[in-house]
């Protein structure tokens, strides 16, 4: 089992990443969020893998994050989500926020997600809630002091100016992480000016 790679990033695809391992290029599948990422960190990264073996071909998945790699094996585990209907679901919500749509049977802000209907998310939660529970219960509150209404229309509010679904969510957490309960447009403000600090790094 490949749990692993750090290397230098030789190429990046739609959908996945070349990381170049003492030259050996192992291909791994991403989420566009890790991909955008990687893709402005020059150097030896690190991506936290899972090898899937099947008759016909070795596929890895990677991530920067393990939190994101550990939903991505429970994922799988569920009737109908193969690997690419869960690294399509993880590129479009943080994986803190999603366990928290699981465990809190949240199927509103599931069946937002694109491939997933009012039938799977019924299967998401009643298949990993439980699990869920066990595994991540040290996770705490996503955006804690900001209703979910408001966190929504701030987040796409930011992707109506651009920046990617999932960033915009992490953005606004963040900002009410440091900042606590703001009203709307002043966590719009805050949320905006933290992407672009980001993207100077």
């Amino acid at each position: 089992m490949i749990s692993q790679l750090c290397g230098e990033i030789a190429t990046i695809g739609d959908g996945f990443v070349v990381v170049d391992v003492g030259g050996v290029g192992y291909r791994v599948n991403m989420t566009t969020t890790d991909i955008a990422s990687l893709s402005q960190c020059p150097g030896k990264n690190r991506v936290f893998t899972h090898l899937i073996v099947r008759e016909d071909a070795l596929s890895l998945y990677g991530f920067s994050d393990p939190l994101d790699l550990e939903v991505f094996t429970l994922l799988i585990t569920v009737n109908r989500v193969g690997p690419q209907l869960a690294l399509s679901i993880l590129s479009q919500i943080p994986a803190k926020e999603f366990v928290q749509a699981v465990t809190s049977e949240d199927e509103k802000r599931l069946t937002r997600l694109s491939g997933i209907g009012p039938r799977n998310a019924k299967r998401l939660i009643l298949e990993l809630k439980e699990r869920m529970k066990i595994h991540f219960q040290g996770i705490a509150p996503v955006a804690p002091g900001v209703s979910g209404n408001a966190r929504d229309d701030v987040a796409k509010a930011l992707v109506a100016l651009g920046f990617p679904l999932r960033e915009s969510y992490d953005a606004v957490d963040e900002t009410c992480r440091m900042a606590g309960p703001e009203d709307s447009q002043v966590l719009l403000k805050a949320s905006l000016l933290l992407l672009k600090e980001r993207k100077k790094i």
